[in-house]
């Protein structure tokens, strides 16, 4: 099967309106790859009010695809399974999109950069489907700075459903880190020792 793509037009007023682009997807090991250092940074970023947002995401993501019954046959018992399946991953995603773009600087721009690699642009937009990828002269392609992040948003809406996979088998992490800030929480100070009698 082809690797999905899609095509995002710039209809922002600036330099970069009208330009057309094309956006597909990684390969199988370049999102896993990609996947993997995104919610390790995640997770080493979290907090425990984030934390304590996502667990119930998390969770319901977990509850609505179970392995007890496969995605094909929750659609097929119920068109309401589908809708629930997709309410919960969008909610996670969601949620995974705020964080993942409020990263500190320097490790958004290793996990957000290979985003750019999955988008091309149109030469000749309505004349032929040429594409050269954005990357091969950047600074021509894109010349406003809110292109750039509108492409990295839609490249990673584009990996949602990977995304969300990754999320489920991150699971024990996330409930190791709830765990340890529970812990560390519900610590009290030790007293100090009681004096020994004098004999």
């Amino acid at each position: 099967m082809a690797r999905r793509s899609i095509d995002i037009k710039i209809e922002e007023k600036g330099r970069d309106q009208g330009k057309l682009f094309k956006i597909t997807e990684m390969s199988a090991f370049d999102t896993e790859a990609w996947a993997e250092r995104a919610i390790n940074a995640i997770l080493r970023n979290a907090t425990a009010q984030d934390l304590s947002v996502l667990l119930p995401l998390v969770y319901s993501y977990v509850q609505q695809v179970n392995e007890d019954k496969s995605l094909e046959e929750v659609v097929e018992d119920r068109e309401e399974g589908k809708a629930a399946i997709n309410q919960a991953t969008e909610s996670l995603a969601i949620y995974f999109a705020s964080m993942f773009f409020q990263l500190p600087y320097d490790e958004l721009r290793v996990v957000s950069d290979p985003l750019l690699q999955c988008c091309a642009i149109y030469l000749n937009p309505g004349q032929s489907q040429i594409t050269e990828p954005v990357l091969n002269n950047p600074t021509q392609y894109i010349e406003e700075a809110s292109t750039i992040f509108g492409l990295k948003r839609e490249v990673f809406k584009l990996h949602t459903d990977f995304f969300t996979n990754g999320a489920k088998r991150h699971l024990s992490k996330f409930l190791s880190q709830m765990d340890s800030v529970t812990d560390q929480s519900s610590d009290t100070p030790p007293t100090s020792p009681k004096p020994s009698a004098k004999s």
